[in-house]
C-alpha cells in the first residue's frame, strides 16, 4: 500500500488535483516564483512537478530537486534533471545554490521549522517560499473534499496548515532569531509568495 495519497502516485492525478485546488490556475501559480529566481543555480525542495525545472532549463539555470517521492524523482530523472531522493528533515545541509525554492510544502516542517530555515539560509542567499495560507480542506464542496484526500504524505496525514497570522508570526520570530529579511511579494489564489534575503 502506498504511503502517500493517490495524487502523489501519478503526475496526471497530481496536476488534475492541483488544477481543481487552484481553480484551473495551477501553472500560473508558478509565475510569481519564476520572476523572483536570481542567479544561475536553483535548489528546489519537495519539488513534485518539474515546472520550475522546465523554466530553469529554458533559461540556462542549473536546477537540482530534492523529494522523498520516488514517482516524482523517477519522472524528473527520465526528463534528464538532477535529483536527490531524500527526506528533507534527514539532510544535514542542502546543495548550495543562488536561489532555494520550497513551494506548497512548508507546512510539512512546522514542528522542526527553525532547523529547516537554518539549512535554507545556508543553502542560498535568496529563498523563495510559496505557501497556502488558507486551509481548503475546511471548505465545502469538491475543493474541500479534494484538499482533504490529498493530505497524506509518507504515511502521515498532514492536518496542520498555516494561516496568514500564523505564517507571519512564524516568519517574524524566525527572522529575529536567524537574522534574515522577508517580504510577502504577492498573494496568488490561496498562496503567499515570500522572498527571503540573508
Amino acid at each position: 500500500m502506498s504511503k502517500n495519497s493517490l495524487i502523489y502516485s501519478n503526475i496526471f492525478f497530481y496536476r488534475s488535483v492541483m488544477n481543481i485546488l487552484y481553480k484551473g490556475n495551477y501553472r500560473r501559480r508558478f509565475d510569481g516564483i519564476f520572476k523572483l529566481i536570481s542567479g544561475k543555480s536553483v535548489t528546489e525542495l519537495c519539488f513534485g512537478d518539474t515546472l520550475v525545472a522546465d523554466y530553469c532549463k529554458q533559461h540556462k539555470i542549473d536546477w537540482k530537486g530534492i523529494d522523498s517521492n520516488e514517482t516524482f524523482i523517477s519522472r524528473a530523472n527520465k526528463k534528464g534533471y538532477k535529483t536527490e531522493l531524500n527526506d528533507i528533515n534527514a539532510l544535514i545541509y542542502f546543495p548550495k545554490a543562488d536561489t532555494c525554492i520550497i513551494s506548497g510544502s512548508l507546512y510539512h516542517f512546522h514542528k522542526n521549522i527553525e532547523n529547516l530555515f537554518s539549512k535554507l539560509l545556508e543553502c542560498a542567499p535568496v529563498i523563495i517560499i510559496s505557501e497556502p495560507i488558507s486551509n481548503l480542506s475546511n471548505h465545502k464542496g469538491i475543493i474541500g473534499k479534494t484538499a482533504a484526500i490529498s493530505a497524506t504524505v509518507n504515511g502521515q496525514k498532514q492536518n496542520f496548515r498555516f494561516t496568514k497570522e500564523s505564517l507571519l508570526e512564524t516568519l517574524s520570530n524566525l527572522s529575529a532569531k536567524l537574522n534574515f529579511n522577508f517580504k510577502v511579494v504577492e498573494q496568488f489564489e490561496k498562496d503567499w509568495i515570500i522572498l527571503i534575503n540573508r
